[in-house]
């Protein structure tokens, strides 16, 4: 069985993780409003975080994670944060640079987001110092 963890809530926006995940490389990803079990890499329910069984509301499923890896999942808790739920057996995959990445196209989509109902167009992105510089026009 495969030990799990549950990683600090920091997406709140559902749709925006959905669409960092794709960014992210996971054209398939499963959108749940109750949460539904996770999967170790033999297919059998997980039950480490929870003895009734891990369960998340965004999920992207083992087989297209990798070969040999587990379900990789993001469970809405009960301020409407989204905390990921990793195996420890991903964390070469899942790592602190992948999640920085996911973070970084998370928090682009919900800028965008953010903008467009502000009425705002894009005019730019740069990187500066290895940071990205978004900036937007009143329209």
């Amino acid at each position: 069985m495969s030990e799990y963890a549950k990683l600090e809530a920091q997406y709140k926006d559902r749709d925006c993780l959905v669409e960092a995940l794709k960014e992210q490389g996971y054209d398939t990803v499963e959108i749940h409003d109750e949460a539904v079990q996770l999967y170790d890499y033999q297919g059998r329910a997980t039950t480490y975080l929870d003895a009734t069984g891990d369960k998340a509301n965004v999920i992207v499923r083992r087989n297209f994670v990798g070969g040999a890896a587990n379900d990789l999942g993001f469970a809405k808790q009960v301020d409407g944060k989204y905390a990921a739920i990793v195996s420890r057996f991903d964390t070469g995959k899942h790592d602190t640079k992948w999640f920085s990445q996911l973070k970084d196209k998370y928090l682009d989509k919900v800028t965008t987001k953010e903008a467009k109902k502000r009425g705002l167009k894009l005019h730019s992105r740069t990187v500066v110092n290895g940071k990205l510089v978004v900036k937007y026009l009143q329209v």
